[in-house]
Order: structure tokens, then C-alpha cells, then sequence
């Protein structure tokens, strides 16, 4: 049961929303299922027409938002911020006598470095069920709907709430934040957490799907609004495809890309090279001294109305990708133990080389299974759980390239197994984690794998020892309670036992290539400044 809260000025346009006919006609008999005083058949609106959808809204619509009306809260969103009211904003000055109402619904976020709107007095929340789950009874969602208000304290502060259902699988949730005992706006504390607590024990007490507690190790999926860009842009710019010829958002593509340089990559002078040389057009960040604190790269083509290049900062790709963590990625491997098994030892061109460098990961990741199950350390086991996750990304760069493929997927998949929860890096890497992450590096400088004589023999042995080894991880994170990062270690050892099999089937000399459609034409952007690009690189 998975429950995210949103936040907005326009009941009406909400309620609108829930009681009709969904954004592509998707909703069947939306119907009021819960309230906060227990008459949800009161709040049912009265049907004015023979169509499924043809509600008198006037009476729910006023219910909603007569206490907003009352507490001078606006009744649809705020005016669009002028260039004058915004810059006044940003310049932290005190609040001006000829400053418009409107204007405290707006504020200056530090973290954004930019003035967005205030999060609404509108509450909305879907809660919806696992696919594999019942079809629960309009009863049952009730009692849901009260459990998760009273969790959140919404129910108890004395808010208006009610909950439609327009679907088998879920229900929404709607407030408004204002007591009626007060008369003054709720501001809801930690409401996810609380929600997200609830949820799941409602899994247990109903005997549904469980889901994952908020550990923060989840890949963030896109929103609706991202899908959308990507559906009417992605044929345009050229983004990478899904599986199912859907484009891929901007975001994804990045997330892909820099955390693949992130795997290979020894330090920051050949990270933004390489970000450099694969059309990303890297932005830095410095404090006053020089140093670089921050970076965010863009997608050739994908830019605003203005013009200019949408930049993603590698916090907002991915937690592990912000330029501290990286920083941190790079100093866990010093020069002289990366100089022992480096790029430096490998002939890119070579068979021989390239056949080596496999043997030799096979080698260290079956050294590293070895650890796993004699590990008494679940510091160490986490490090090389999540080394383990690099030498992945990079075995699948060097077979898939930038047209992503299965090992692609997997590697994807793999990234919440590699995670302890609530950390984003592993605090200890001992020996064997270390030699992981230098055998990514190793693998990554060898470049293109055929997939042809001794090197297919070399690649299977670590497709093998991989499926092992993350057999063991997935084993490890159940040991200590953590279902989801052990189903997703199944799910990938699963999938590299069937690119075994599949690549024994396969001719000699074949190699493998991802799913037809699946292509990248990224076209030429103009960047904003550019880092300037470093030296070559000491091979």
C-alpha cells in the first residue's frame, strides 16, 4: 500500500478531478467512501444528468473550502510571480508597504536558490494497493481512510476530509487544512513518515502486499509531469527508449549516464572529461577558494521555454552522485592500490588484455563472495554490496554501450539491493569492497566488449560469479530484515543465471544486442559554460 501526499489551492478543480472522468477516462463510479464526521453519504454529490460523471458539485465544493474562504486563504492558485516581485524576493529585503497579499504565499528556498510557491492548504493523497492485492470492499477502504487521517493528525485537529474512490485498486484522500474548532490553518508534522507507518500496518493487519518502510533507498520514479515532457519531446530529441518504445525522461538518461562515469572513472579532473566527451556539458560549482563543490549536467536538446538547458545537479540524479559523495567514491581507492590492478596495466585494443581484465574480475568478485559469507562485519558486507553494484554497471557499459540493454536493466534493479538504509555511501570498505571498485574502474577502462572467442568465455565466468555473489547479497539483506533490497538482489542473480543461458544458446562469435528500437540520437545543444576540458588522460 503505497500512500504520497501533494499539496494545492483549488478545491474545486480537485474535486472536479476525483468525481470525473480522469485524465484518459480511466475512473468508474466515483463515489464518496469516508468523511470526518461519518456521513460520507451526505457528501455524495446529487446527480443532475443520465452520464456516470454528471455530479452537482456546488454543495461538496462549498463544504471544502468555506473554512479556507473564511480564513482568507485563496480559493485558486496565487498570480504568477512578476520579474519585479521575484527579484524583490531574492534580495532578502523587508516586506514593502505596496507588496500584494499574494505575495506571502510565495517564499525563498535556499536549497532550490530559487522562490517557489508555498506548499497549499489543499491536502490530497492516493493511496493505492499492490496489483497482486484483493479487491478491497468500500467498508474496508473506509476504516483505511480513517486509520491513515488520525495517523497523520488531520482527523484529530479538526479538519474537513473525505476520501472517493473511482477505481478498484485505490482511493484518494482530500483536506483542507483548516480546524473548523480553530479557524486556523493545520500544518500537518512529518506527515509521510506517519502515513508511510501506517500503511504498512495495514499490510499486516489485512494481510496485503508489504511494502517497503521509508529507508531511502528507492530509486525516485518520475512523476507524471516528467513522463509527459519525455512522451512529447523524446521522438524530437532523440532520448534513449524504454523496452516498450516509450521515451525515457531527461532524468533517467542523466541518472544512466553519470552514474556509469561514476563507476569507471579514478578522480574529478577524468569524471568531467568523460561527462565532457559524452555531450553532457558539465557545470561546476566552487567555493571561494576554488574548489569545486557541486556540478549539474544537462541533456542535449531538453530546454526550457526560454531556451536554455535544463540542468540536473547529481544530488537530484541520485544521492550517491552529488560531488562530496563522489569525492568520497574516489578517495576509498588511493592512487597506488588503483595502480596495482589499474587502467595503466591494460591494453584496450588487446584480446588479451581485455580477456584478462575479465578473468581477473571473476577472480576478485568470487573473493568477494568468499568475504560475504564469512563476514561477521555488516559494515563490510554493506561496502561490498554496493562496490558490487559498480563493477555491474560497469560490465554493462562495456557489453550494452549507451544503447542499454539487459545488464543495463539489471544494474538498475541491482541499485537498491547494493544500499543500507539511510545512508547513501557504506562507512567502512574493507579489502574486498575496495578491490571491487578497483576492478570496475579496470573493466571500465577496457572499453567495448566483443563478446567473441576467449573474452566470451571470460565474460560468461563473471556473469557467473556475479550471479553468486549477489545470491549471497540477497541472502545477507534478508538476514537483516531487508525484504525489497533482497528481492531486488533475487531479481537481478535471477536475471544473470537467464543471460547465462541465453549466451550459451548463442553462437560463438555473436554478440549480444540489446532490444530493437532501443537507440540514442542525442542532438547537438547549445551548452552554457562549459567546464574547460582537462588534459589528456594518463593511460
Amino acid at each position: 500500500m503505497i500512500a504520497k501526499v501533494v499539496r494545492g489551492y483549488r478545491p474545486a478543480g480537485l474535486l472536479r478531478y476525483l468525481l470525473g472522468p480522469g485524465l484518459h477516462e480511466e475512473h468508474r463510479n466515483p463515489r464518496v467512501v469516508a468523511s470526518w464526521d461519518d456521513a460520507s453519504w451526505a457528501h455524495q454529490p446529487a446527480k443532475i444528468g443520465p452520464g456516470e460523471f454528471d455530479f452537482d458539485l456546488r454543495a461538496l465544493t462549498t463544504t471544502m473550502q468555506e473554512l479556507a474562504a473564511l480564513a482568507g486563504l485563496p480559493l485558486s492558485n496565487p498570480p504568477a510571480l512578476t520579474d519585479e516581485w521575484r527579484e524583490h524576493l531574492l534580495s532578502g529585503a523587508p516586506p514593502r508597504a505596496d507588496a500584494p497579499e499574494w505575495l506571502t504565499h510565495y517564499q525563498y528556498d535556499p536549497r532550490k536558490r530559487a522562490v517557489v510557491l508555498r506548499q497549499g492548504y489543499v491536502w490530497h493523497c492516493p493511496v493505492r494497493l499492490h496489483p497482486d492485492d484483493p479487491v478491497l470492499s468500500d467498508a474496508q477502504w473506509e476504516r483505511i481512510a480513517k486509520r491513515l487521517m488520525k495517523a497523520v493528525g488531520i482527523h484529530d485537529e479538526g479538519c474537513r476530509w473525505i476520501a472517493v474512490r473511482h477505481a478498484d485498486d485505490h482511493i484518494h484522500l482530500m483536506a483542507t487544512l483548516v480546524s473548523e474548532r480553530t479557524g486556523k490553518r493545520v500544518y500537518p508534522f512529518r506527515d509521510f513518515v506517519a502515513l508511510r507507518e501506517e500503511c504498512r500496518e495495514l499490510e499486516r493487519e489485512l494481510g496485503l502486499v508489504r511494502t517497503a518502510g521509508a529507508d531511502k533507498t528507492a530509486l525516485q520514479a518520475p512523476t507524471r509531469k516528467e513522463k509527459g515532457k519525455a512522451a512529447r519531446l523524446g521522438e524530437r530529441v532523440g532520448w534513449f527508449q524504454d523496452r516498450d518504445g516509450s521515451a525515457l525522461t531527461p532524468k533517467v538518461v542523466l541518472r544512466r549516464a553519470v552514474g556509469r562515469h561514476a563507476a569507471v572513472c579514478r578522480d574529478s579532473a577524468e569524471f568531467l572529461d568523460a561527462l565532457e566527451s559524452d555531450g553532457l556539458s558539465p557545470v561546476v560549482r566552487r567555493d571561494g577558494e576554488g574548489r569545486i563543490v557541486g556540478y549539474a549536467v544537462s541533456l542535449p536538446g531538453d530546454v526550457t521555454s526560454a531556451g536554455a538547458s535544463v540542468l540536473y545537479s547529481g544530488s537530484k540524479l541520485g544521492a550517491d552522485l552529488s560531488w562530496p559523495k563522489l569525492e568520497t567514491r574516489w578517495r576509498s581507492v588511493s592512487k597506488a592500490e588503483a595502480g596495482k590492478l589499474g587502467p595503466e596495466a591494460i591494453d584496450p585494443g588487446s584480446l588479451e588484455g581485455r580477456h584478462a581484465a575479465l578473468q581477473d574480475a571473476a577472480r576478485v568478485v568470487e573473493l568477494a563472495l568468499a568475504a560475504v559469507r564469512g563476514s561477521e562485519d555488516a559494515e563490510d558486507a554493506g561496502g561490498i554490496a554496493h562496490a558490487t553494484g559498480e563493477v555491474l554497471v560497469a560490465f554493462a557499459q562495456g557489453r550494452d554501450g549507451r544503447m542499454a540493454g539487459e545488464l543495463t536493466d539489471l544494474s538498475e534493479v541491482f541499485d537498491r539491493a547494493a544500499r543500507v538504509p539511510h545512508r547513501v555511501l557504506p562507512s567502512v570498505l574493507g579489502p574486498a569492497a575496495a578491490e571491487l571498485r578497483r576492478t570496475a574502474r579496470r573493466i571500465g577502462a577496457v572499453g567495448v566488449l566483443s563478446g567473441r572467442g576467449r573474452e566470451r568465455d571470460a565474460a560468461m565466468a563473471l556473469v557467473v560469479a556475479l550471479a553468486a555473489l549477489i545470491t549471497e547479497i540477497a541472502a545477507w539483506q534478508e538476514m537483516r530484515g531487508r525484504v525489497h533490497q533482497a528481492a531486488a538482489a533475487r531479481v537481478v542473480a535471477r536475471g544473470l543465471r537467464l543471460e547465462r543461458d541465453a549466451a550459451v544458446r548463442r553462437p560463438a562469435g555473436t554478440p549480444a544486442r540489446p532490444a530493437p528500437g532501443r537507440r540514442v540520437a542525442w542532438v547537438a545543444a547549445e551548452p552554457q559554460e562549459r567546464v574547460p576540458k582537462p588534459g589528456p588522460r594518463s593511460r
